[in-house]
């Protein structure tokens, strides 16, 4: 989608929102905002988020006639995607992004993806720290606080990005397709905004959904759902363990973390690591199959996982 001459609707004046209008203004696309908050101050919100200034601010409702002047939605991450508002902009066909999608299709260079219902955080800061340790333009964004709409228009083809990506994000993602990705783990979390398991599941699952034969997803061999998508994919698949023994991926031996694609290399043994616990263990090893499958060297790998002291 041309986004020039376009009329863009951001939803949400937060910190995502207010990330998505200055990438929006950077590249010279008109935005609205709007807010469901019918009593914000729109004085106060200016003064402090000045990319507001001169632009139509909508409050409270959205009334069909500013539906129709709308050409794409920006959700922000906190907004439910079945909100009778969104609903209806969905029916009138309009397209509805997130904050992710809408990096997308600005960012240049290459993505990895992280997400999980435990352990994005450590995970992303570890493997952003590994692409820092090798590679001169590393970015880490996403749900660890940085949107990636903030760094988006300052990416070039060299830079290296490492995203946490979490279900909210997740749920309106078209085109997005890492490079890299890996899902940690599934556990029920935020029933409350997904409403069913099922639906959750989906929305994490969406992170490697366009990744093509030539990327790679790492999972969890322990997390069944997780073992039975990759059965599913055509990408690359690489999965860890930490209770068996795996032909192909990176598992857990006696204290070892060995990688194995397809030959067998010994990353290092628990002990060596600042990270205690088996979850800390599983977030190494989906940290250095991410690395690896992205080409960082081993021995620049063992390094880093051996410094990093945690988040």
């Amino acid at each position: 989608m041309n986004l020039e001459g376009k009329r863009v609707l951001v939803v949400g004046s937060g910190k995502s929102g207010v990330a998505a209008a200055e990438l929006l203004r950077k590249k010279g696309i008109t935005f609205v905002l709007f807010d469901g908050n019918k009593d914000l101050d729109v004085t106060a919100l200016i003064e402090k988020n000045p990319v507001f200034a001169g632009a139509e601010i909508l409050l409270g409702e959205l009334a069909p006639e500013d539906m129709a002047r709308i050409d794409l939605v920006v959700l922000s991450p906190g907004v439910p995607t079945d909100l009778p508002m969104v609903n209806e902009l969905r029916n009138r066909q309009i397209p509805i992004w997130g904050e992710i999608e809408l990096a997308y299709h600005f960012a240049k260079g290459r993505i990895i993806a992280i997400t999980g219902t435990n352990g994005k955080t450590t995970t992303t800061s570890l493997v952003g720290e590994i692409m820092a340790n090798y590679f001169d333009d590393v970015k880490v964004v996403g749900n660890i606080g940085i949107p990636y709409t903030s760094v988006a228009a300052d990416t070039t083809e060299d830079t290296v990005t490492v995203a946490e990506i979490s279900s909210f994000q997740l749920e309106t993602t078209h085109e997005f397709a890492p490079e890299v990705t890996a899902i940690l783990n599934i556990t029920p979390d935020h029933l409350n905004r997904h409403h069913t398991m099922e639906a959750y599941i989906q929305a994490k699952k969406n992170v490697a959904i366009n990744q093509t034969a030539e990327d790679t997803c790492v999972l969890n061999y322990e997390d069944e759902v997780l073992r039975e998508f990759g059965e599913t994919l055509q990408t690359k698949v690489l999965y860890f363990s930490s209770k068996r023994k795996l032909d192909k991926g990176i598992y857990l031996d006696d204290g070892n973390i060995i990688y194995r694609n397809p030959d067998e290399c010994l990353v290092c043994n628990v002990k060596e690591l600042k990270l205690l616990g088996v979850h800390n263990y599983e977030n190494v090893m989906a940290a250095v199959a991410m690395a690896a499958a992205y080409g960082v060297p081993m021995d620049s790998i063992r390094k880093t996982i051996k410094e990093f002291a945690g988040v």
